[in-house]
């Protein structure tokens, strides 16, 4: 039987787990307690593209378009689910499939080579690439060397190049110059009139108006609407205009809301009526924050089994749990994002200055150090919890961030710095 769809996603979910360094994740692969804490990207997401489609994926920051689409291209796997394609996809991104250490002309090789082809196409499609490409003499050296926008084109020109049944661009075009930016525009309105299947991510609505007949809303991983543009994206502006208007802590308020149905790790909530005690699972950064002798306990209700916070004063620390007892509310602190593992007790929350931890996506980033500031284990870390306080040395140092999130008003990327994980406020970074 012929596939006449191009493609058919179903019940797409991708599982992420977060791990505190490679310490937490070798002990979580070699031992049976679970290490790390869950982080759903994508939840039971399901559509489906006819051959042809032009379809576009549209959701703020860490809606989970970039998982999808890489899910789509079969660079990531989903942890559960099935996607079909009738045909080959090819995904555009910026540096997508590219080897740093490569020239970028032995990285067409490479990335064509990966795709099927042998040594004597290569050799006929290389003159078309570079020249698509516009990299002139820079193609024989190392792609590390090149600009986002250089990867872009290098990486566009390959894949429109190769002539893939399904075609998907995220992201491509919004780096690079904009003439370049128009000449990739018009290839794709060509693979349009060839009928070719294309996904296009981008956060650019004019284009998308242009380009799209289709809009996949992602928000906060599910699928939010799905449908026709004229139907859908004029939905995605009024939201987005809401969405510009909002506070910090509406915005927290609107995504706790959407993760009402989300999946929870660990969410055996425990409820003791006749004690009035109820459990939740909570997400928050917090250091105890008073003058006052203050005390940790095992549970909320057991003041008979408690020490001194006094030692652990001045450290910033994971807030797993959220309890009521007694009309008090009380904090569960963690030295791991995890509410099993680095337990320290429970605490009463007016004792704790804490904000709330909001991840925003775990998309790769790169970026270079501007020498300023300082570098700490943890997002909105204390004195204590600095790893380098001066960043000087790691001037114009190449920073590759894994994972972003905002604490407060302030946003914080986390990445590898001289073999030490570290968090560094976006202020101090640059592209």
């Amino acid at each position: 039987m012929i596939m006449k769809k191009a493609i058919i996603a179903k019940h797409i979910t991708k599982k992420y787990k977060l791990y505190q360094g490679n310490k937490e994740r070798l002990l979580d692969l070699v031992t049976p307690k679970s290490y790390g804490e869950a982080f759903y990207a994508l939840t039971d997401v399901n559509f489906e593209a006819e051959k042809g489609d032009i379809i576009g994926f549209v959701g703020i920051n860490g809606s989970g378009k970039s998982t999808l689409s890489n899910i789509i291209a079969g660079i990531v796997p989903e942890t559960s689910g099935s996607v079909k394609l009738n045909g080959e996809a090819s995904l555009i991104a910026v540096s997508a499939g590219l080897k740093n250490d490569l020239t970028g002309r032995d990285n067409i090789e490479l990335k064509c080579l990966m795709l099927g082809f042998n040594k004597a196409e290569i050799k006929e499609l290389e003159p078309a690439i570079i020249e698509f490409s516009e990299l002139g003499q820079f193609i024989d050296q190392p792609v590390k060397s090149y600009s986002s926008g250089m990867k872009s084109r290098l990486g566009f020109a390959i894949s429109v190049n190769v002539d893939p049944n399904i075609l998907i661009i995220d992201e491509a075009l919004s780096v690079g110059d904009k003439a370049f930016a128009e000449k990739s525009l018009n290839k794709m309105k060509e693979f349009k009139s060839q009928g070719k299947t294309m996904i296009f991510v981008s956060h650019s609505i004019k284009q998308m108006k242009e380009f799209c007949e289709k809009i996949l809303w992602l928000e906060f991983g599910k699928v939010k609407e799905y449908g026709a543009v004229e139907d859908v994206l004029p939905k995605y502006e009024a939201f987005l205009k809401r969405w510009k208007q909002m506070t910090k802590k509406e915005r927290e308020l609107y995504r706790d809301g959407a993760f009402d149905d989300q999946p929870v790790i660990e969410e055996d909530l425990s409820i003791d009526y006749e004690n009035k005690y109820t459990e939740k699972v909570e997400s928050r950064l917090g250091r105890i924050n008073s003058e006052e002798e203050v005390y940790i306990f095992s549970r909320p209700n057991n003041a008979n089994d408690k020490k001194a916070a006094k030692r652990y004063k001045h450290y910033v620390y994971y807030i797993k749990r959220k309890a009521v007892y007694n009309n008090e509310l009380f904090y569960l602190l963690s030295e791991l994002p995890s509410a099993e593992n680095g337990v320290i007790g429970w605490i009463e929350a007016a004792n704790v200055k804490s904000f709330k931890n909001t991840v925003i996506d775990q998309d790769p980033k790169t970026f270079y150090l501007t020498g300023d500031g300082m570098a700490f284990n943890r997002p909105w870390g204390a004195k204590k919890n600095c790893i380098y306080k001066d960043l000087s040395p790691f001037r114009d140092w190449q920073f590759k961030v894994d994972r972003t999130e905002t604490v407060g008003k302030a946003t914080w990327y986390h990445g590898k710095l001289d073999d030490e994980q570290v968090w560094v406020r976006r202020k101090f970074v640059k592209e």
